[in-house]
């Protein structure tokens, strides 16, 4: 997660350690950056949603 943040100074971006321990990105983007996507799917659940499978696991 990325955040503005201004202490006295000009806004600076600081990246937040969520501690996830997956990301999760768009199939297209996989692609332009020529990352491997493999059969590896599984199903994913956010809050206040229904499950739903992903399309694989980018290398």
């Amino acid at each position: 997660m990325h955040s503005g943040v201004n202490k006295g100074r000009p806004e600076e971006s600081v990246l937040i350690d969520t501690g996830v321990s997956n990301l999760f990105i768009l199939e297209k983007v996989v692609r332009k950056l020529g990352l491997l996507l493999s059969d590896q799917t599984k199903k994913i659940k956010t809050m206040n949603s229904k499950e739903v499978p992903t399309v694989g696991v980018a290398q």
